[in-house]
């Protein structure tokens, strides 16, 4: 063989490299820059750094994957549940990102919060595409004051441990009481009080929180009068607490 295919061949793995580089995101003027400088340590540093690199984006796609399998597991659930339906239900314990306390915030506030609350979850990762919703005390669930939220939450996958302890929550498991609403979500007098006749009748107590989640809102129709809203709260019989 003459010389000519031994340099080619010599030169593939550098080309397969350069590459691979550039598919790891690396632009012509980096690879230029490290090329001009080559050795085996600057390699091994420019590859360590595009692994960690790659490990973030990998955190990044199973985030979003999970955000996109929630979101579409909860929309298909509001488009097949019964509304305006009590049913009793086992739910078993859950993780929640859970606000400040709001139940003193005036109600003109609420809106600039409840943004930011959710633009920190997104920011620090906890935020896997479950809706938001709203925790109501108990004794505002019982007195009919269910627009006095007592806090903001979000349904999470996150393990505890990725969870900043000043949001860590959990949402028990238990037997709820469950009533999904259509209709405009500024609007659940109807649904809280079908609840509480409910829980009345059937010799029910309520639990510490009541938990309100918006199933389907803005983000799929134009029409309040299409959203659904899931309304759970914790149960037990009366006399027991």
């Amino acid at each position: 063989p003459n010389g000519y295919r031994c340099y080619s061949s010599r030169q593939l793995y550098a080309f397969q490299l350069i590459r691979t580089l550039r598919e790891l995101g690396l632009s012509l003027e980096e690879i230029r820059s490290y090329l001009a400088r080559r050795s085996p340590q600057g390699l091994t540093t420019l590859l360590k750094s595009q692994q960690q690199w790659l490990e973030g984006e990998l955190r990044r796609y199973r985030r979003m994957q999970r955000m996109v399998k929630n979101n579409i597991a909860m929309l298909e659930q509001a488009m097949q549940v019964p509304c305006g339906i009590v049913t009793l239900e086992e739910w078993p314990r859950s993780r929640i990102v859970v606000s400040e306390k709001v139940r003193s915030l005036p109600f003109a506030e609420h809106d600039t919060f409840i943004q930011r609350y959710i633009n920190e979850c997104r920011e620090k990762e906890l935020d896997d595409g479950y809706p938001p919703g709203a925790m109501v005390a108990r004794e505002d669930f019982s007195l009919g004051r269910e627009q006095d939220i007592s806090y903001y939450f979000i349904r999470t996958d996150r393990p505890e441990r990725a969870i900043p302890a000043k949001y860590l929550g959990s949402r028990p498991a238990g037997r709820y009481a469950v009533l999904y609403q259509q209709g405009d979500y500024m609007d659940t007098r109807e649904a809280y009080a079908k609840l509480r006749r409910f829980l009345g009748e059937n010799q029910l107590q309520p639990g510490a929180y009541s938990y309100e989640e918006y199933i389907s809102e803005d983000m799929c129709s134009d029409h309040p009068e299409d959203y659904v809203t899931r309304i759970a709260v914790p149960v037990e019989s009366a006399g027991l607490r």
